[in-house]
């Protein structure tokens, strides 16, 4: 779960650090049983697995939910 190879951007304010990437991930979690069928499949965690986010999954988090 890292989105950064080291931590030199970290203290910027548009980097979310860990805690709050792992926050989100489980509220996309706990959230997927309430979600409109519109919206199409239902979010994956983002913390656990971004790195396997396929383009559409990108698209509808930035587009829904962030």
């Amino acid at each position: 779960g890292r989105f950064f190879k080291d931590d030199q951007n970290i203290s910027k304010p548009f980097i979310l650090p860990k805690s709050s990437w792992e926050e989100i991930g489980i509220l996309m979690q706990n959230n997927r049983k309430n979600m409109p069928l519109d919206f199409g499949r239902p979010p994956r965690n983002i913390f656990k697995h971004n790195a396997g986010y396929k383009a559409e999954e990108w698209a509808n988090w930035i587009t829904l939910f962030s």
